[in-house]
């Protein structure tokens, strides 16, 4: 397939994986097009987007954990600048477990995390 849909129940948006090479999807960008995304940062309208304001604290909670985590002052300074990034919406399930096939259609596939 040239491109799939990943989604994930824990975020609002879909990735959209686009074959690099022209023909196939790849893990290399599979992998790419979720680092990518994750590192973005969040809008306004998707932290409101939350269900909860629980859930928006506990994001803004990962994203707090995310930066203090770093070692270096620099690192820790640059994280915390950056801002509230799409990561941080899983909420510190951030192990990957791989993507399945949902079933429904070749192309949709579902993100699993821990």
């Amino acid at each position: 397939m040239r491109y799939i849909s990943i989604t994930s129940a824990h975020l609002p948006w879909s990735f959209k994986v686009h074959a690099a090479n022209g023909k196939f999807v790849t893990l290399e960008d599979v992998f790419d097009t979720i680092y990518r995304s994750l590192r973005t940062n969040i809008t306004q309208p998707e932290f409101h987007s939350f269900s909860s304001e629980k859930d928006q604290r506990r994001a803004t909670r990962a994203y707090e954990d995310r930066y203090r985590r770093q070692r270096s002052t620099r690192s820790y300074e640059e994280e915390k600048r950056g801002g509230m990034k799409r990561v941080d919406f899983l909420m510190g399930r951030t192990r990957f477990m791989g993507i399945s096939n949902n079933g429904r259609r070749p192309d949709e596939w579902h993100l699993s995390v821990t």
